[in-house]
């Protein structure tokens, strides 16, 4: 994701608020040229708005009430002098949640959200122009919309587990879940005239501070409650970028990029009092009982590219586009974990230490750095078949940066049971040919892409409670994806899109094996997905949408709304194959029925979303210490559910 030219490669940072935005763009495949060598698979890039000269401002406000829902958004725009402007804009959100946690006695997730964006620009019309936008995000999540279900063979029947509620009934028993996370971001842009060619100037300043503490268990038993994490990240980064003037038949950029970050990063898995429990076959684990693991986590990157793009008109009708990015970046890691005994754990820390190793966590510190220098090139050639048709083709090759693992529980040279610390660059190419359409009332495009990977970077199961990142996999992607829309008479719009997806590794060997399915692959006990169809990978997805508005007098106007969403079924687990963690196909109908005036000066409506009520599974798993506690003999799931029906009701106003 890129907001303002600014690379948001952290996931934290991709919970920034979507306000006040000018335009999304969606790119899928390889970006390699304008978006850098981590844009692999596609780039969604925000452009927010910047200040104008015209004095005004909006503000909307909305509640639902099925789970309490209030969205407060504010902007205001006003000119400083001639040359001068600024733009304000915040934004706040406060919610009970959709799932009943009955350990906590309250709706989860309860969410509190709140933004602010200033923006400031200088230099309207003149040789500079400036723009600084500086933004402020907090971000306090009680609880997840989680709930466990699937009981098979033996697990409802164990000892342990017999209070376990595995009935999807909107509720959860889940321990404390706290999230906190502060964001501070900066953006400086600036426009030289430079005869004829514009240079571009962009400063990024990246921050954030995140902190958990988690019920990993995710049951009301006092297993690994406690538990607890957290980041620290920074990012500062300049791009130098020249344009060429537009008028001619060949026109290019040219730029070079830096980026320096560092993450510092820390976790703390607790074993509770629930171990000292244990008795016959498992009174083995009892020295786990208060006990943890503390890990820490350092990197430092430092990355630097130079790039180039030109597109040369052949005719008036013919285009042809070459890029390349050249990238090299530096990195270099650290991790240390140490296990240690609470004041209630009398047990010696050899034994301690010794038990630990027997779900493979082992005291260890590593710690490496490495260099890597990739070229990623593209090219393109358009061909205007008509005015309103125009066909293409185009070639790219993606790579992502390797990197380090932060939470492995042992060391690669660990005997029996191998972690992870370094992992190689992800590399794909991608081939793509379509066809675009524009005319005045209606608009399509169809494309059909073929993209390999290799050495894709993937979570391997450890065996024991963790997982290890590797380039343990490749894959094939190909698909075909259509959308079009359609203005019929002046008031009604229909549009709709479609894509079907191939996605199946081609070379997987370590996969983790569900629970009922022997393993395959010796050693290690994994087994062999090559030839199967990756997970989160629909077949089908789509949508379809009619637009329609009405005047009613001489300054109102009714707009009508209504949507759907659909998608085949899909695996939901992001590490195992699991027949019993499918998501089954659905679709999920929405609406928008609103009064206002015609200038947008108020409006007044109601929203519906997922009217049908579906029950989407969003992630799964296994639930922690299942199969352990079962004896392998039994098993159930835990997943992260979509938000059910809800309706709300919006008020806005401009000035």
């Amino acid at each position: 994701m890129f907001v303002d030219g600014i690379y948001y490669g952290r996931d934290q940072l991709v919970r920034m608020p979507i306000v006040d935005v000018a335009r999304v763009e969606v790119l899928r495949g390889p970006q390699p040229t304008l978006f850098g060598k981590n844009a692999i698979a596609g780039a969604i890039s925000i452009i927010n708005n910047k200040p104008s000269d015209d004095f005004g401002g909006s503000l909307t406000g909305s509640y639902e009430f099925n789970h309490k829902e209030t969205q407060l958004t504010g902007i205001v725009n006003a000119p400083i002098g001639q040359k001068a402007a600024v733009r304000l804009v915040g934004y706040y959100r406060k919610q009970d949640g959709y799932i009943f946690n009955t350990t906590q006695n309250r709706d989860e997730p309860n969410v509190d959200t709140k933004f602010f964006r200033g923006t400031f620009s200088l230099g309207k019309d003149g040789p500079v122009t400036a723009s600084l936008k500086i933004e402020h995000a907090d971000f306090a999540v009680l609880g997840q919309a989680r709930e466990n279900f699937n009981p098979r063979g033996t697990y409802s029947a164990s000892p342990f587990f017999t209070t376990i509620d595995t009935t999807l009934n909107g509720r959860s028993q889940s321990g404390v879940f706290d999230s906190r996370t502060k964001i501070l971001n900066s953006t400086l842009d600036i426009d030289i005239e430079a005869g004829a060619h514009t240079v571009n100037l962009i400063s990024g300043f990246a921050h954030y501070k995140s902190s958990e503490i988690l019920d990993v268990d995710y049951t009301a038993l006092p297993m690994l409650d406690g538990t607890n994490q957290g980041e620290n990240y920074d990012q500062l980064s300049q791009e130098i970028r020249l344009t060429s003037p537009g008028d001619g038949p060949f026109t290019y950029l040219a730029g070079v990029y830096f980026q320096t970050s560092k993450l510092k990063a820390r976790d703390t898995v607790v074993f509770g009092d629930f171990f000292k429990t244990l008795a016959g076959p498992f009174a083995a684990f009892r020295p786990l009982g208060d006990s943890r693991s503390d890990r820490q986590f350092l990197q430092n990157s430092d990355l630097w590219s130079g790039f180039a793009q030109g597109t040369y008109a052949i005719t008036d009708q013919l285009r042809v586009t070459a890029g390349v990015r050249y990238s090299n970046e530096k990195k270099s890691g650290n991790r240390d974990l140490v296990i240690t005994a609470g004041p209630t754990n009398l047990t010696p820390i050899n034994i301690v230490r010794a038990v630990w190793g027997a779900v493979r966590v082992v005291n260890h510190s590593i710690s490496g750095e490495f260099s890597e220098n990739v070229t990623t090139p593209m090219a393109n050639i358009q061909y205007d078949i008509t005015p309103e048709l125009m066909a293409y083709a185009s070639y790219a090759k993606g790579a992502k940066a390797g990197g380090f693992d932060i939470r492995s529980n042992s060391l690669p040279t660990t005997p029996g049971f191998p972690g992870a610390f370094q992992f190689r660059p992800e590399k794909a190419d991608n081939y793509e040919t379509g066809l675009k359409y524009k005319s005045r009332n209606l608009s399509f495009a169809v494309n059909y892409y073929n993209t390999t990977y290799k050495d894709l970077q993937t979570l391997t199961f450890d065996g024991g409670i963790g997982f290890n990142v590797d380039n343990a996999s490749a894959a094939k992607v190909s698909g075909v994806e259509a959308e079009g829309r359609v203005a019929i008479g002046d008031h009604l719009q229909l549009s709709g899109a479609v894509g079907y997806l191939d996605f199946k590794y081609t070379d997987f060997l370590r996969g983790q094996c569900p629970f009922g399915l022997a393993p395959n692959v010796q050693p290690g006990n994994f087994c062999n997905y090559s030839g199967a169809r990756s997970t989160m990978a629909p077949k089908w997805t789509g949508n379809v949408a009619a637009d329609f508005n009405y005047p009613v007098g001489d300054n109102l106007q009714i707009v009508f709304n209504v949507n759907a969403d659909f998608s085949s079924r899909y695996q939901t687990s992001a590490n195992v194959l699991d027949s019993s963690t499918y998501q089954q196909g659905y679709s999920k109908i929405g609406a928008r029925l609103s009064l206002g005036t015609i200038d947008g000066g108020w409006e007044l409506a109601l929203v519906g979303r997922n009217l049908t009520n579906e029950r989407i599974i969003l992630t799964a798993g296994s639930l922690p210490l299942a199969t352990t506690l079962t004896g392998n003999t039994g098993v159930a799931n835990t997943g992260i559910f979509d938000r059910p029906r809800n309706v709300a009701l919006q008020a806005s106003m401009k000035f």
